[in-house]
């Protein structure tokens, strides 16, 4: 439970705390812990590094690492809120909201026999005066929060449970909660569609694949709708081109686009933006079987265009090349984010700090970027000229789904899926995509969270959305 009151600060002058900061002054990093007393009261100092870089992303880590540092210690604690230039107290709430709650959840204590249980129950935020925003932005950043950890359990699931069935029953739960029409075309319903990419993926597993469709109506005026898209591999093995089997476990979250999209729907359900909202995650898993899609093969997307299979371990975007020519067809958007752990060479160009941003307009990308900005997001535009056109053309089909004739192989790898998804963009509507493959997940144990799935994109879409 998390509250706002408004009192006075207490009064650190008998406390050791003065003494402490005055005796180290090197003190303040980010996210260094010193656990102080004083009589019957206990101080967590936290630092929050220097005060010039502090942004909204700092402050949840700030409230994150207190949180964890005091998870089985006590069962009540108070955050005096730090006063920054150039963020309002209200924003300071909400960031402090998402990360006391991002700090809590851990999926682990559901394996593991022994595990010790949490025992702090509340959380207090102490203001100079309490406000109606400050109630509103405290809502708002406990419904992040459930979005943000509703992603990252999807993520973090072991894939025998973890199925494209499973990931359906949690979708029904949301759409009933929240009120949003719910429809779900299952391997035939959407290769009867025309949606040859999808159903030649989703055949090599045994699994029942699904494409499943989220909406919200918002705004009964609005003629704009923004189609958001999520990647949804249970689990992938690279299909016929097997991946190597070191580090292939991590692959169960290849559904993390997806795991995003659903959060961001329940979030919008919740916080009832004025706006007109499809959300359409595709659920499947890429395994190598009798059935399975070869090298070689040629397949009709949903978008009419032609595409040559060169590597069956490129699936990601001929699921999504078929997704959005769902959302534009189908559901008439006009306005297209796509979100899908899509290639290796992302992670190679911005390390797991940054998500990779590819768009056909400049506008929507710049106000995207802005939003990350605002909720602690960081992304990375790179080019899409028509110049990589070329690197995914097919001697056979219209497009090939892996880029060749760069200098070495993989050239441009990021640049080329985002081209093959940018193939079935109608109209030149605005759209970005936004590769996750290095942000969808961290298996490093961090002070202000537990590793794993990071549920990453949901705050920006929703301050996107709001603007």
């Amino acid at each position: 439970m998390l509250g706002v009151y408004q009192d006075q600060k207490p009064d650190f002058k008998d406390t050791s705390l003065i003494k402490f900061i005055h005796d180290n002054p090197q003190f303040g990093k980010t996210n260094e812990t010193q656990l102080l007393y004083s009589g019957n009261q206990s101080y967590l100092l936290v630092g929050l590094g220097n005060k010039d870089e502090v942004d909204f992303e700092i402050i949840q880590n700030w409230a994150g690492s207190s949180a964890r540092f005091l998870l089985n210690k006590v069962k009540e604690m108070t955050f005096i809120i730090p006063e920054v230039n150039g963020i309002s107290e209200s924003s300071v709430i909400e960031a402090v909201v998402i990360g006391t709650q991002l700090a809590e959840f851990n999926l682990s204590s559901q394996y593991k026999s022994e595990t010790k249980p949490h025992v702090l129950k509340s959380a207090y935020l102490l203001v100079n005066q309490s406000s109606r925003e400050h109630s509103e932005r405290l809502r708002k950043g406990n419904v992040l929060a459930e979005a943000i950890n509703l992603a990252r359990r999807l993520g973090d699931l072991p894939p025998n449970e973890m199925t494209p069935t499973y990931f359906l029953s949690e979708a029904k739960k949301v759409a009933r909660t929240g009120k949003l029409k719910i429809t779900v075309f299952d391997e035939k319903q959407a290769l009867k569609k025309g949606m040859g990419a999808f159903s030649a993926v989703a055949n090599g597993s045994n699994e029942p694949s699904f494409v499943i469709v989220l909406e919200y109506l918002g705004d009964s005026r609005a003629k704009e709708k923004w189609g958001l898209v999520g990647k949804g591999v249970t689990f992938d093995t690279g299909g016929i081109s097997l991946k190597p089997g070191n580090g292939m476990y991590e692959m169960k979250y290849d559904m993390s686009g997806a795991g995003s999209v659903l959060g961001a729907m329940m979030a919008i359900s919740e916080l009832k933006p004025k706006a007109n909202i499809v959300g359409v995650m595709i659920l499947t898993e890429n395994s190598p079987s009798g059935q399975s899609f070869r090298p070689g093969d040629i397949l009709k997307t949903y978008s009419g265009k032609t595409a040559e299979v060169l590597n069956t371990d490129a699936e990601g975007r001929l699921l999504l090349i078929d997704a959005i020519t769902l959302a534009q067809k189908d559901y008439k958007a006009t306005k297209l984010i796509d979100l899908a752990t899509l290639t290796g060479a992302i992670i190679v160009a911005l390390g797991d700090y940054y998500t990779g941003v590819f768009s056909n307009n400049q506008a929507f990308a710049s106000q995207l970027i802005e939003a990350g900005k605002k909720v602690g997001e960081r992304y990375w535009q790179l080019p899409m000229s028509s110049i990589f056109n070329e690197m995914i053309e097919s001697d056979l089909a219209d497009i090939s789904n892996i880029g060749h004739g760069g200098s070495i192989p993989g050239a441009a790898g990021s640049i080329t899926g985002a081209k093959f998804i940018e193939a079935g963009v109608e109209n030149n509507i605005p759209w970005i995509h936004l590769d996750i493959a290095g942000t969808a997940w961290d298996l490093k144990t961090k002070p202000f969270k537990s590793p794993g799935a990071t549920g990453v994109g949901i705050k920006t879409l929703l301050e996107l959305i709001s603007v």
